[in-house]
């Protein structure tokens, strides 16, 4: 059986080390040329594409692929794990070859070694026989059976989401392991050949300067022996270790709205980002609730404590006395001088979506890039605006992404929030009664509708494909599930995209509408607009027009999976916990002058 093997660089331009070292030039050629005409040299790799990060800073990663005839693909910027998968996907890959963009000197010949022995021993992940040696490094060769598993059983672990393939180490037993033959060739001990530093790039330069060698044609082999010739070359980069970082431990005081006319979108997300704070760096949370008390249960379900406020702009200073970060996502609530008071004595603030003015006495703000924020002032602020899709804070994790089949019924989902205060649920069911019924419509009943049981009786009587979903916890079922959805503007627009759903939104407000003509824009779905000012037959007729439209619908899917990867709360997390570190460490230095 003849197999199409892809090598895959995983390269993006933001480095905290060493800031675009992949475009870095090496003997007059970006780093990332010398990885792609290596690779190109190999027998058995049938295509080279690099996959990348939505970051705009990653633009000009693109635009290097255009120049030189690699295929770029983007995904979350931090999980290597997803972006992986979606590669793997749109290049219907049978075995991935997981290239470093950090590793100039990577050899095809040894490549080709290692994916041999794989597929001659129809293994998942290739090492080498124990106990042999070889100074290459960069490249892993994996099954496409080895990414699904990890994508299905593994996506939640950090090992497996930054490493990927660094999870087979740890966990030898997850899937078949070949060994291949030692590879004489390039048996020694080489030392430190990566690019993460200034230094790191002189001793490639200077490596290069010492063979004569013209880009691309510095063999690994030559490099090895002039080491053994001149270990003196060594010490360019010998200090070079990589940093490591440790659980601190601490408390989150998190203010957010929910229940009744709020809606439960600022609670799911909130808990999702608690979860990250605790599962991932041991940070625990404290909920302060403005709203009514059907948004404390799911909150304490998820194990956090939870107070109900007595109103939007109470006082934060006393819930929790010695919270070690504040985050807050609301609507109504304090003003920039009174949040600024509440949280004088806690190390890290950080606003989450927030177009107030509130916003400017945080630390952090977080937004996904839609217009209201891209124009937002800073002016008179230390506040750091973390804006772009990778900061889009979701209530669910991502699904692992999949092919639907066409089906001949397909299903549309209708959602309109947890309490729906617009009565939108309705109305929208008596306009798609006019339709042909030749789909399956599930209709959202959510926890905080005013009169659910009438709300359901009514849309069940209207036709015979209508059907309502009551009391679910979580929709991530009913997203896997539905062909296509019609959703009012809110956090489940970014839900539905990160789990691949094509959308059409209906807004409440013009603030939704703004946001909705940014997904719009992305390709991931069409704005209805105000729903005030949609005709129920516009409405009826987008749906019947998408359904009908299978290409636009995968064009859709495939847009959704590549921009919003459902994993900003460990991002938010991670950033809300270096800045804590940080603080701490300043604290700690100067209690020690």
């Amino acid at each position: 059986m003849t197999r199409h093997i892809v090598a895959v660089i995983q390269a993006r331009m933001g480095s905290t080390r060493l800031p675009g070292k992949v475009l870095k030039p090496i003997a007059g050629k970006p780093l990332l040329w010398h990885i792609v005409h290596r690779l190109k040299k190999s027998r058995l790799i049938g295509e080279v594409a690099v996959a990348t990060s939505t970051n705009p800073l990653d633009d000009a990663i693109v635009e290097f692929g255009k120049h030189n005839g690699v295929r770029v693909i983007r995904g979350p910027e931090d999980n290597v794990l997803a972006r992986f998968a979606c590669a793997a996907e749109m290049l219907d890959a049978d075995v991935i070859v997981r290239v470093s963009s950090d590793a100039p000197f990577i050899d095809a010949d040894f490549i080709d070694h290692l994916v041999s022995a794989m597929i001659e021993q129809d293994g998942d992940y290739v090492l080498l026989e124990e106990d042999a040696m070889t100074a290459h490094e960069g490249v892993d060769p994996m099954s496409r059976r080895a990414l699904d598993k990890l994508m299905m059983d593994a996506a939640s672990d950090p090992v497996a989401r930054e490493h990927v393939t660094g999870y087979f180490k740890l966990h030898p037993d997850f899937v078949k392991i070949a060994r291949a033959r030692p590879y004489p060739r390039l048996a020694r001990a080489a030392g430190r050949l990566t690019i993460d530093t200034p230094d790191d790039l002189a001793f490639v330069e200077a490596v290069h300067a010492r063979l004569d060698a013209k880009a691309g044609e510095a063999s690994l082999a030559d490099l090895l022996l002039l080491l053994e010739r001149e270990p003196s070359l060594r010490q360019i980069n010998a200090h070079v270790r990589q940093k490591e970082i440790a659980p601190q431990g601490g408390l989150a005081l998190i203010r957010c709205d929910g229940g009744g006319g709020y809606g439960f979108g600022h609670v799911k997300r909130m808990i999702a980002l608690a979860r990250a704070l605790r599962d991932r760096e041991g940070i625990g949370a404290h909920f302060a609730v403005n709203g009514s008390e059907d948004a404390l249960p799911p909150i304490r379900r998820a194990g956090f404590h939870a107070t109900l406020l007595p109103g939007p702009d109470a006082s934060l200073s006393d819930i929790v006395p010695h919270a070690d970060l504040c985050i807050v996502d609301c609507r109504e609530g304090p003003s920039r001088a009174q949040l600024a008071e509440s949280v004088k004595d806690i190390p890290v603030t950080a606003v989450i979506d927030d177009g107030s003015e509130r916003r400017l006495a945080a630390d952090f703000a977080y937004y996904p890039p839609v217009p209201q924020a891209e124009h937002l002032d800073w002016q008179d602020s230390h506040c750091a605006a973390r804006i772009g899709w990778e900061w889009a804070l979701l209530g669910l994790p991502q699904a692992a992404p999949r092919t639907r089949p066409v089906s001949p019924r397909p299903t549309l989902l209708v959602t309109m929030g947890g309490s729906d205060p617009w009565g939108f649920t309705l109305r929208v069911a008596q306009a798609l009664a006019k339709l042909d019924p030749v789909f399956r419509a599930r209709f959202v009943i959510g926890p905080g509708f005013e009169n659910p049981d009438a709300t359901a009786r009514a849309i069940v009587a209207l036709r015979s494909n209508f059907e309502t979903i009551e009391g679910a916890d979580s929709l991530a079922t009913e997203y896997g599930a539905c062909d296509l959805a019609l959703a009012a503007f809110g956090v489940t627009a970014y839900e539905l995209a990160a789990f691949g759903v094509p959308a059409l939104y209906l807004c409440a407000t013009e603030d939704h509408a703004l946001s909705a003509s940014a997904f719009e824009h992305a390709g991931m779905g069409v704005s209805l607009g105000l729903a005030e000012t949609a005709s129920d037959r516009s409405i009826a007729q987008a749906v019947w027009n998408l359904l009908g439209d299978h290409q636009r619908r995968r064009d859709m899917r495939s847009a959704g999976l590549m921009t919003i990867d459902g994993n900003a709360a460990a991002r938010i997390a991670r950033d809300l916990a270096d800045a804590l570190a940080d603080k701490r460490g300043v604290s700690a230095a100067r209690a020690a002058v």
